[in-house]
């Protein structure tokens, strides 16, 4: 017999949104491995012999914020990883070598943003152990001793893998040089690696916007150029909340382009974008090309802005012209209160002089932009786009705006405390649930500029659909990124961040959560009002008591049985409504307890799902009567008595009963709905010709922490790519180029028509299998979904117009946890 409690619902939601994960067994080489089928086999490269949902992070922590490479003299952790490097955040490749730099906790430091800039507030230690208590403890939150107190964090890393041998060598961290880098982006030019991002030296608390060349013969680095490079402008960017985290980089008429954070002339932060022949000379040898101003104020700097200040987001060299793709959205610009203003794209064309002539081509239609914000303006969701040239089209890959998501359903931002912070307890899925309706598009433009929509649903714009013929998303809710796009083998490979990690707790909530009221803070609220009610009945309130039918005044008179009939009526109202506040405190008790009941099998976790869903449902089904008998009561009290509701009574009665607190408890029904059906892990897609796409898998290599495949890079040895995994940190994989090849398979389907991505090669093959780790046996896996778009079981899923979904919700996130914080830590045994 198992204990649900606080962890119950995380372990119900997994087995329902996660595929029988295969046992691990050892190859000839020792090494994981995971056969995607049709041709297709990927090896694990970071800690080869060590299996999927443990410890990896590519690198092993010592303690004390130390780190060191697998089997380096010294290692007194080896194989142990060091979960705190959560993504493999930038990739390029030289020969053989893999160079890897890393995203150092990644929820965590999108929790101390939240906390320290964006206007949220939490307990650090509260905060841990609700992520603890609601993600089972697989989730990272910092390092910790033996004895359970903080250790030191390592920070991010640049590593270096050989891909033909599997040596790995450390060459940026804290502990090794004082650098902490947090590279978010890689490109190679002329022999030698860039890197860019937010980057911490000598024990700094925070990291300057640098690039970093890397020279691979000799692994000599050095920064290149850094922006905000005085400590006055550091400070003053710091006091505004300007992002630091620069990530747009790439090669275009035969110069490095990158993108930065600096100053105009009038000493107003702004977004640019330089150019080098010769970067290794250094920051001079940079000329700007571009900034805020003369991409039309576009860029999104600061960190309350779309993406965190995303700004230039992607770059590419496409048809002649640099293209690059830009963050727009702010609160000022918001459409309404649960969207941003989606991506900008430009064009840049060099003049004879070396500057640049810039040309929106998606954006303001004012500016001359051919496209509106985001493409299509039936899309809403997508903050960022990524770029890639694949066959003579430029993709483009949509990227939705997580981290406002995520934001919402932490942290009350209708209920701000003392200072205007706003406290635990959002619980508002209102933005991510408009996320998962809009699930990601991919669209392609030609040479001409004129798009396609690839994958997506149908809309205004595009009435046909997608050309694959494949739904928004790859028909599955839960992508929310289009996150890397790689051409290897003269194919064109696809990773998805997938949200349905990270919201998984969703279905931990109880309506006490939501409400933000326990059971036994529900039932002194409605004992308090029923005194109240009592002293209503005793008393002349404002002329009249209210009284019981039996004792009408004058039964003669038609008047005075007309106004007692009113009276009657509210006293009726009053007590009809105080028994179903009652009973709703029952009902918050019974749930309490069920939250933390004895399950008996594994099996069982599945219908507790299903019946919390259905409680949900019924319980706001419950809260609406309630609310809409209140707002009744109200006007038949004023008919009445010719006056408002005593101001005491509606004070009480306004903490039972608010619209807000209806529309939390629907927009978790929601997101539940379509977390029912989801399947944890990011996906992987492949095509040959751009349209015709096949399945490599839909559960992160069969590990459910594995929420994104952030990186690729091709070596000698094949194709490289680098997982996201805030649980048990990144995974490195290798596709080998003898494994890349996909074999005619004489029961495929004709290549002429769209492939199912749900099913791998269109056809019944294998869902992915995975082989390789320690002391396991051998088995396979079949993965079962859907193709199309996703609906509940019951096919009630809510769309856009529907009464539930007018509730449309914001996650992930992408981003990190769904939670009520310190909610979830509240009592119910008292009930």
């Amino acid at each position: 017999m198992r204990r649900v409690g606080a962890l119950g619902l995380v372990a119900a939601l997994a087995a329902i949104l996660v595929s029988p994960l295969p046992a691990h067994a050892e190859d000839a080489s020792g090494a994981v491995t995971y056969n995607a089928g049709n041709g297709y086999s990927f090896e694990k490269l970071s800690h080869p012999t060590v299996g999927t949902s443990q410890p990896d992070g590519i690198v092993d922590y010592q303690g004390n914020g130390a780190v060191a490479v697998p089997g380096a003299d010294g290692n007194t952790a080896n194989n142990e990883g060091d979960r705190g490097q959560s993504y493999t955040w930038a990739a390029a490749s030289y020969g053989d070598w893999l160079y890897v730099g890393t995203c150092y906790a990644a929820m965590g430091n999108t929790l101390t943003l939240m906390n320290g800039t964006l206007g949220d507030s939490f307990d650090a230690e509260t905060m841990r152990l609700t992520l603890e208590a609601m993600f089972n403890g697989t989730f990272f939150y910092g390092q910790q001793k033996e004895d359970g107190t903080a250790d030191k964090d390592s920070g991010g890393i640049l590593v270096k893998i050989n891909t033909k041998t599997g040596e790995t060598k450390l060459l940026l961290s804290d502990s090794l040089n004082g650098v902490a880098p947090l590279f978010r982006n890689a490109v190679s030019y002329k022999g030698k690696l860039y890197f860019c991002g937010s980057v911490r030296t000598n024990g700094g608390k925070s990291g300057l916007p640098a690039v970093y060349e890397i020279d691979p013969k000799t692994d000599d680095w050095k920064v290149v150029y850094q922006g905000l490079s005085s400590m006055q402008d550091y400070g003053a960017a710091y006091k505004q909340g300007i992002s630091t985290g620069i990530r747009g980089m790439c090669v275009h008429d035969g110069q490095l382009v990158i993108s930065n954070v600096g100053k105009d002339t009038n000493g107003n932060f702004v977004s640019t974008i330089l150019t080098s022949s010769d970067p290794s000379k250094g920051q001079d040898s940079f000329t700007e090309i571009a900034n805020s101003e003369t991409l039309f104020n576009y860029p999104a700097i600061r960190y309350q802005d779309s993406i965190y200040g995303g700004a230039i987001w992607d770059m590419v060299s496409y048809n002649g012209h640099l293209y690059a793709t830009i963050c727009t959205g702010t609160p000022e610009n918001a459409p309404d209160d649960n969207s941003m203003q989606s991506f900008a794209m430009v064009r840049g064309d060099k003049n004879a002089d070396g500057s640049y002539t810039w040309t929106p081509i998606v954006g303001d239609k004012a500016d001359g932009a051919k496209y509106c914000f985001g493409i299509d303006p039936a899309r809403t969701r997508s903050g960022a786009a990524n770029l890639i040239v694949y066959n003579d089209y430029l993709y483009i890959g949509e990227y939705n705006d997580e981290e406002i998501a995520l934001e919402r359903i932490l942290f009350n931002k209708s209920n701000t405390e003392e200072g205007g912070k706003s406290g635990m307890g959002g619980v508002d899925c209102s933005f991510v649930n408009a996320n998962l309706e809009q699930s990601v598009n991919i669209y392609r433009m030609d040479k001409d500029e004129n798009m396609e929509l690839v994958v997506g649903d149908s809309t205004d714009m595009f009435p046909e659909g997608g050309i694959s013929g494949l739904a928004s998303g790859f028909g599955r809710n839960e992508n929310q990124y289009i996150w890397r796009m790689q051409k290897f083998d003269g194919k064109l490979y696809i990773g998805t961040f997938d949200t349905a990690s990270l919201l998984e707790p969703i279905g931990q909530f109880s309506n006490g959560d939501i409400i933000d009221m326990t059971p036994e803070e529900w039932n002194s609220q409605v004992q308090r009002l029923r005194d109240l009610l009592d002293h209503l009945l005793d008393k002349k309130s404002p002329d009249d008591p209210i009284v019981p039918v039996n004792t009408l005044a004058d039964d003669d008179s038609n008047e005075a049985v007309e106004v007692d009939d009113e009276k009657t009526e509210v006293a009726k109202g009053f007590g009809d409504l105080s028994d179903a506040l009652d009973e709703a405190a029952g009902d918050l008790c019974d749930q309490a307890a069920t939250m933390s009941a004895d399950v008996e099998d594994d099996a069982a976790y599945v219908q507790k799902i299903d019946s919390e869903i259905a409680y949900f449902k019924s319980f706001a089904d419950q809260y609406q009567d309630m609310l809409d008998s209140y707002e009744s009561l109200k006007q038949q009290y004023e008919d009445a008595y010719g006056t408002e509701l005593p101001g005491d009574i509606q004070d009480a009665l306004d903490k039972l009963l608010s619209a807000e607190n209806l529309k939390k408890l629907q927009s978790v029904l929601t997101c539940m709905y379509y977390l029912r059906d989801a399947e944890r892990g990011f996906d992987m897609y492949v095509t040959e010709d751009g349209v015709n796409f096949t399945t490599l898998t839909t559960n992160g290599f069969n590990d459910p922490y594995n929420h994104g495949l952030r990186t690729f890079a091709v070596t000698n040895q094949g194709l490289c790519l680098g997982t996201a995994n805030p649980f048990y940190g990144c995974q490195v994989w290798i596709q080998r180029k003898e494994n890349s090849e996909n074999p005619i398979d004489p029961g495929a389907p004709d290549p002429t028509k769209p492939t199912d991505p749900s099913q791998p090669g269109g056809g019944n093959q294998p869902g992915g299998s995975q082989t390789g780790g320690n002391d396991q046996s051998s088995s396979t896996a079949t993965t079962v979904s859907t193709t199309t778009k996703k609906t509940p079981k019951d096919g009630s899923l809510p769309h856009a117009g529907d009464s539930t979904l007018t509730l449309v919700l914001g996650l992930l996130v992408a981003a990190a946890a769904v939670l009520g914080i310190a909610l979830a830590l509240r009592k119910r045994s008292r009930c």
